[in-house]
């Protein structure tokens, strides 16, 4: 399946290209830590045990008749008590992620990276925490069977 394969290259592309960064984090044993990337939805633990994080989720696709464009949503989010150091972490994660995705153009073997890309801090955030996302929308190969 085309969705799950595309959700476990941007993982590894995501980990690979995010491994020097590190982040504060609440947990008082491991201040600082690298982020951790998941694809689909948090594990049901506290926040504490998994921020700073990525999430990447498949958000919609469409079929034409020579190709099938997915559109993946990639969340963010840190935990820092001070809100400039806060917000200019979260806005480095982000920045670090789609200008490698930008420059690579490719994700996996087989994902052209469209050069569409929609991404957004809201207004209000859940201090010491701070969130972002971004939609991105990939070219994928249809399999032989719908064409």
């Amino acid at each position: 399946m085309n969705i799950g394969i595309l959700e476990k290259a941007l993982k590894e592309f995501i980990e690979k290209n995010t491994d020097d960064l590190m982040f504060p984090s609440q947990n008082k044993k491991d201040p600082d830590r690298p982020v951790k990337v998941y694809t689909g939805f948090l594990p049901p633990n506290t926040a504490e045990d998994e921020i700073p994080v990525v999430v990447i989720r498949f958000n919609k696709g469409e079929d034409l008749p020579e190709t099938r464009f997915l559109e993946m949503d990639i969340y963010f989010g840190i935990y820092n008590k001070d809100s400039a150091d806060g917000y200019n972490g979260l806005l480095l994660l982000i920045q670090r992620v789609l200008n490698r995705i930008i420059e690579e153009k490719y994700i996996g073997e087989y994902f052209p990276f469209e050069d569409v890309a929609n991404f957004e801090i809201l207004d209000e955030q859940p201090y010491p925490y701070w969130i972002g996302s971004a939609r991105l929308k990939f070219a994928a190969p249809k399999p032989s069977y719908i064409i």
